[in-house]
């Protein structure tokens, strides 16, 4: 009974996390409202604004449909594109049943992480509690949450990925799949590289670990590889079109997005943020506060918490069942793969948690069998009985202190104040550019993009190092709208002859930049 109350108050607290926001409502004019500012993010609205422009038949693109774009991940695009054409394109209407979507994705996610633990786990006593208690406490993480209602992919991708694992798990390890398993099987990765591009990782270890049991069966590596190639050729066959759309419309397999957030990178350069995302996706209760994680000593203790993890499941090897064995191994090598990735080679380290959400579930579900573990060490000491109900109370009061803060947090969006000004300052049909213009694309469709995230030509003039004459000669813009460093546009000479500085509010996190003459005839490009 315990027990069942307690995974019962997890499911309750993450649901009335995610929902609370959308009972308060929101006002698309002003803009305001919990249901607009508590979620989605900055790009989330990109997101968003694609949806709705190809809902209102301007196919994927930003700028009011005027800017063609693949700055984004497909699938969810279009999934909130069908939820667009059910409200019209209503703004607030849209944006609430993209986040009701997201609830459901997220218990879905939830619903699979018992089914995968009942198969990975199967062999051993308790596997469908410590499933339950894993997606109790996944669903309900302080950490895991807003990455799950940002109103961008990653919500879906961990849905898919879990998918892909209980799929994965459906027989036994040495079990051979027929060839009707093997195409569908093929189909879901190709499914999932359309939530996000980065499933490639995920497709590459579900390839190595189907290759896996070879090793000791070399007779088996001819038929598994005819499978690994069938399964894999079908990912790819499915996955063709938004490549095949990126090379011929924008010449590159990579979204623009992916490439422009590439530029912020250098060589390794996340690699000391990774342990941080890890270390709190695997204890999922708690979140290291952003004032810490850059400290040297929290790295280390971060660092020292995933050693310590690796370093059990290495001690528990031979313990280990043939399906754990196979989930270990897929995951393993897709994490590895993102470390590797966007730890090496990619930029934008501010969007580490996001990348790596999709691993969340299954590091969830090693916290909850390490919770288990727990449970029968102190049960097994009568004397220490009374610590169990004790640390789940403090758990839960921990979770809910913090969905408390955020809540408090989140009655106004950091890209709000922009859009606010604009609003009351500049007329619908005046062009205005940024270098963060999700939130303000969304609201006033004559949005120019400068940091090349959805907007091609910005993204090339970024490379050629002419932004500058990108924006004051080939682009309509009259003003520069962002957070208060716009101002610093100004040490550009051609930005300082063509615009001036008429706000530059450093409680309100704005500056304001307006062309000094009229803006030229050469349009969007």
């Amino acid at each position: 009974m315990a027990f069942r109350a307690l995974v019962v108050t997890l499911f309750l607290i993450g649901l009335a996390v995610r929902v609370a926001p959308l009972l308060e409502g929101g006002d698309v004019a002003i803009p305001e409202g919990r249901l607009l500012s508590q979620w989605p993010t900055e790009d989330g609205y990109f997101m968003l604004a694609m949806g709705r422009n190809v809902a209102l038949g301007h196919g994927l693109s930003v700028s009011g449909g005027e800017m063609p774009t693949n700055g984004t991940q497909p699938l969810t695009t279009f999934v909130w594109a069908l939820g667009f054409s059910l409200v019209g394109g209503d703004r607030l209407l849209g944006v609430l049943l993209a986040q009701v979507l997201q609830i459901l994705a997220a218990l879905g996610t939830a619903w699979l992480m018992v089914k995968l633990a009942e198969r990975a786990l199967g062999e051993r006593e308790g596997a469908r509690e410590t499933g339950l208690l894993a997606a109790g406490f996944w669903f309900a993480s302080p950490v895991a949450i807003p990455h799950t209602m940002n109103c961008l992919e990653t919500g879906f991708y961990a849905l898919l990925a879990v998918g892909v694992a209980v799929a994965f798990l459906a027989r036994p390890r040495a079990e051979l799949w027929s060839w009707r398993r093997t195409l569908g099987f093929g189909v879901l990765l190709g499914a999932c590289f359309w939530v996000r591009n980065d499933g490639a990782f995920l497709i590459a270890a579900a390839c190595l670990t189907y290759l896996a049991p070879a090793l000791d069966d070399r007779a088996s590596f001819r038929p598994r590889l005819a499978r690994v190639l069938a399964f894999g050729a079908t990912s790819v066959l499915v996955a063709s079109p938004w490549l095949i759309f990126n090379v011929v419309e924008f010449g590159h397999l990579m979204p623009v997005s992916g490439r422009a957030e590439a530029l912020t990178g250098e060589f390794g350069g996340n690699l000391v943020g990774i342990p941080i995302v890890l270390a709190e996706y695997l204890m999922t209760v708690l979140p290291i506060p952003h004032a810490l994680s850059g400290a040297w000593w929290m790295i280390a203790m971060a660092t020292l918490v995933v050693v310590l993890a690796v370093g059990v499941l290495i001690a528990r090897r031979e313990h280990w069942t043939p399906r754990e064995k196979q989930l270990l191994l897929l995951v393993g090598l897709y994490v590895l793969a993102l470390v590797a990735f966007y730890g090496l080679y990619f930029g934008a380290a501010w969007f580490l948690p996001r990348y790596f959400l999709p691993a969340s579930p299954f590091l969830a579900l090693f916290f909850a069998v390490g919770v288990r573990w727990a449970h029968g060490f102190v049960q097994e000491r009568g004397a220490l009985g009374h610590l169990v109900p004790v640390a789940a109370a403090a758990a839960v009061a921990v979770m809910g202190f913090l969905h408390l803060r955020q809540y408090r947090n989140g009655a106004d969006h950091m890209h709000f104040q922009v859009v606010r000004w604009v609003n009351e300052n500049v007329p619908a049909e005046t062009w205005v550019g940024a270098i963060q213009t999700g939130t303000l694309g969304f609201f006033h469709d004559r949005t120019i993009n400068l940091d090349g995230k959805v907007n091609i030509a910005a993204y090339e003039a970024l490379l050629a190092d002419r932004q500058a004459v990108y924006v004051a000669d080939e682009t309509p813009i009259v003003y520069l709208a962002d957070w208060v460093g716009m101002r610093d546009w100004l040490t550009m000479p051609l930005i300082a002859e063509r615009f001036e500085l008429i706000v530059e509010d450093e409680d309100a996190n704005l500056g304001v930049l307006r062309r000094r003459g009229p803006p030229p005839r050469s349009g969007l490009r």
